[in-house]
């Protein structure tokens, strides 16, 4: 927890021109130094707030910066609405903001959806590689490449070839996905010199946190808006809780920004805790230290408490008993104290939340869907309302294609010929693309002109998709569902049916008190970031899972980020779990193909922990 603004020793690192870096680890107050930044930028510098942007990793850490700087109570940061800056937002959010109000130099309606479905940008990928001349499973260099945003043109590759129809799908469908408010963003800039200098006009002043996270095309963004001005960029970050090397974040550009923004650039280390003490930071810096090599040091830190609880380190005989422990420690916290339990997988934490049920301890943790029956519905009347909804319509294909009466086989077989046929038999759909790109209709008109060959999979679903669409529009619900549970297999259960829409209703009437007055999250390890509780209870740590098995050096390293992460949620008492046993249903760990229960070793994450900081407990096991 911060210290309160009077009582805070603040550092001068916030008047410092740019280009600079803070080197903020956990509890050093990153947040409060960016906050600190704009009040001296419209104060002192007397900058005009509409040339102030503030990039953020998430819009919840938008909101907690807007709040800031509109608390009253603290002088120290406070501005009043008119002088704060407009633009407080995340990377994805300013890049959409850039795209929407550029919509038709791309070629894009003025109304742009985003996707941020991955089932629906998979399936799209896949058409796109088909269309392209390729197989379905070439598309997924592709997605990896957009994902990481490392976006440099070849118009040889087969990736490029395959993003380009994607693109073109996207358009026909009147959206972007998740990747493209940065890739978009980055293109119009790059290619229209006049766009970018009113947008630098508005990024005279840079602020970006988190810079650990960023990808190689947010790196690009944040390039093209500080070109010619990077004085006023001044961004914060530790390249140890860099943890989303999946979608690109790299160290790297933390590691490298002397070499980025040339030899004016500072990195300067803030080197004062003032949320966990002593003995939970230099325990979980001890095992960065130790698998990490090239980071960055952080110097000598200074803490605002400097004494602390040993790290409690528990050896438990299995899941159940690991379970009943945190109940223990949550019960003992409860209710002077917030409690975080993190969690390797969902998996890991179905016993604990059974305990904490058992034991009416309230508490949050995030669910999956119920099931996909529902929203598959919601793709269903879209379309219905409107036949020119392409993407809604590819959805309800998709479902029509994996159910159990379509003649397309399953993702799953392994025999060439099966998967040949599979591949033959999508290029069908696929192809319903060419008449939408060539014409400019819609993939409805595609489809029922492709439906008039009788005995074409093209007929048999737009058979299907004619009798929903008829019974729609006679208002007949009784035939509507019927047939919606014959053409789409929304469920293939009466069971499953019936708990996701008893799931989906009990969410929405406890919705308003779900967790109300609740101090205890559970959390898996990598949604934890940006979190803290006085009590942090990591659990599932054993070889395999933390770290994985087969972890090459890089991974290896950036699981001891994502450990370093978890330990330093803790304010004051910090609680590790690894157990002697676990099933096989939440290990993955097979015994002869048959399940059972299996003897772990304790992640080696746990034995860098110095002693100083370490309190080790065996627990026995019950008879």
């Amino acid at each position: 927890m911060e210290a309160p603004e009077g009582c805070r020793e603040t550092s001068s690192f916030h008047r410092v021109d740019g280009p600079v870096l803070l080197l903020a680890g956990p509890g050093t107050g990153k947040t409060h130094q960016l906050a600190l930044r704009i009040k001296f930028l419209v104060d002192e510098k007397k900058a005009d707030p509409a040339q102030i942007t503030v990039i953020t990793f998430t819009a919840a850490a938008a909101a907690n910066m807007r709040a800031r700087i509109s608390d009253v109570t603290r002088q120290e940061l406070y501005l009043d609405t008119a002088r704060q800056p407009g633009r407080i937002c995340t990377m994805h959010s300013l890049g959409l903001s850039i795209v929407r109000e550029n919509a038709s130099m791309l070629g894009l309606p003025d109304t742009i959806s985003v996707i941020h479905s991955d089932s629906a940008r998979s399936v799209l990928l896949g058409d796109a590689a088909q269309v392209a001349g390729y197989k379905r499973d070439d598309a997924k260099d592709t997605a990896e490449c957009r994902q990481h945003g490392n976006c440099r043109r070849d118009d040889t590759s087969q990736q490029c070839k395959v993003c380009d129809v994607y693109r073109q799908l996207l358009t026909a469908c009147g959206a972007v996905d998740y990747d493209d408010q940065i890739l978009l963003a980055c293109r119009i800039l790059r290619e229209n010199g006049e766009l970018a200098a009113k947008y630098r006009a508005n990024s005279l002043y840079l602020l970006v946190d988190e810079y650990q996270d960023i990808n190689a095309g947010q790196f690009e963004l944040i390039k093209a808006l500080s070109e010619g001005q990077t004085k006023g960029l001044f961004a914060v970050g530790d390249d140890d809780q860099s943890i989303y090397s999946w979608r690109g974040g790299s160290p790297k550009f933390i590691r490298n920004f002397e070499r980025h923004f040339g030899c004016d650039a500072k990195v300067l280390p803030l080197e004062k805790v003032w949320r966990g003490h002593k003995k939970v930071i230099e325990g979980a810096m001890a095992i960065v230290k130790q698998h990490d090599k090239e980071r960055r040091d952080k110097g000598e830190l200074a803490y605002d408490r400097p004494d602390g609880p040993l790290i409690h380190v528990h050896n438990v005989a299995s899941e159940k008993a690991e379970a009943a422990v945190v109940r223990i420690i949550v019960r003992e916290a409860l209710p002077s104290r917030e409690v975080l339990v993190l969690v390797p997988t969902r998996g890991h934490a179905r016993l604990i939340t059974e305990q904490l049920r058992r034991a009416r301890i309230p508490y949050i943790a995030p669910e999956p869907l119920p099931g996909l029956g529902l929203p598959l519905l919601g793709r269903l009347a879209s379309w219905l309302r409107d036949e020119k909804d392409n993407l809604a319509l590819r959805e309800c294909i998709e479902a029509m294609v994996t159910s159990s009466w379509s003649p397309i086989p399953s993702k799953r077989v392994k025999n060439a010929n099966k998967k040949k046929e599979r591949d033959s038999q999508y290029r069908q759909i696929s192809n319903l693309w060419l008449g939408v790109l060539k014409n400019g209709g819609t993939l409805w008109e595609a489809l029922t002109a492709a439906g008039a060959s009788e005995g074409t999979l093209a007929s048999c679903i737009s058979t299907q998709c004619r009798c929903l669409r008829l019974r729609h529009d006679q208002d007949n619900v009784a035939g509507l569902l019927r047939r919606t549970a014959m053409s789409l297999e929304p469920w293939k259960k009466t069971d499953d049916l019936l708990e996701e829409v008893e799931t989906w209703i009990g969410r929405i009437a406890e919705s308003p008190t779900a967790g109300s007055g609740s101090q205890v999250r559970i959390m898996t390890f990598q949604g934890a970031k940006g979190l803290e509780a006085d009590v942090v209870c990591v659990t599932g740590l054993e070889e395999g899972t933390l770290p994985r098995s087969g972890a090459n050096d890089d991974e290896l390293a950036e699981q001891s980020r994502l450990m370093y992460v978890s330990m330093t949620r803790a304010r004051s008492d910090l609680q590790l779990f690894h157990a002697r046993t676990r099933s096989a249903a939440v290990s993955f760990k097979a015994i002869h193909g048959k399940g059972g229960s299996h003897t772990l070793q304790p992640s080696c994450f746990l034995s860098a922990i110095p002693a100083y900081c370490r309190k080790d407990i065996y627990h026995r096991a019950k008879s």
